[in-house]
């Protein structure tokens, strides 16, 4: 059965994207191994230091087709993660002044919903409730 491996995001603001998935995902920067043959990016690991985000720069010298940043993404509407510490979560994005919205509860579970400086609607799951 397959499972989810990562994420690629095309990025015109690697930084601002790479604080987003911390603050919001607590997710760690690290180096792609790609960065020394120019290709600028970052991946976001978990704490099993899985690289579950991948962040990559649009880079204008590169041809990327039709995906452009912040345009809007056909037939794909959003990620979702599952998470743990719901309140511990709420309390960093708002700390952090990161606009998000809350359903608690709802579907037997709590969610957080925040959009990713490139447009991206990102779900977090927290079944414990």
């Amino acid at each position: 059965m397959p499972s989810l491996d990562h994420i690629n995001i095309l990025t015109d603001d690697l930084d601002a994207t790479c604080d987003f998935y911390a603050a919001v995902l607590g997710l760690t920067r690290a180096e792609r191994p790609h960065a020394v043959a120019g290709h600028k990016g970052a991946w976001m690991c978990d704490a099993d230091g899985r690289a579950v985000v991948h962040l990559q720069w649009n880079d204008p010298a590169r041809d990327f087709g039709t995906h452009v940043p912040g345009a809007p993404t056909g037939a794909f509407h959003h990620i979702a993660f599952r998470c743990s510490g719901f309140a511990a979560v709420r309390t960093r994005l708002e700390a952090a002044g990161v606009p998000h919205r809350v359903n608690e509860g709802k579907y037997g579970l709590n969610q957080i919903f925040a959009t990713d400086p490139n447009g991206i609607l990102v779900e977090m799951n927290f079944p414990e409730g």
